[in-house]
């Protein structure tokens, strides 16, 4: 897999568990502490599944800014 190329070495727990349940379509609801992994969780899967060939939206992704809007203010 091509992010192996990159920084990561292995799957986060987070991603370990949900990468897989994301390629088969199903929507996931992941909830876990900062820096382990959940932008990758989704965003792998999301990616992995985009037809560069097909010029229509094919992924949205729905996130809250709140939290970093408190926590960096």
């Amino acid at each position: 897999m091509g992010i192996y190329k990159k920084v990561f070495k292995r799957p986060s727990p987070i991603q370990e568990e949900s990468i897989p349940i994301a390629l088969t379509g199903s929507d996931i609801l992941e909830r876990a502490k900062s820096g382990t992994g959940k932008t990758a969780a989704f965003c792998i899967p999301t990616l992995e599944k985009i037809d560069q060939d097909n010029n229509v939206i094919q992924g949205l992704t729905s996130s809250s800014y709140l939290y970093l809007s408190i926590r960096f203010p």
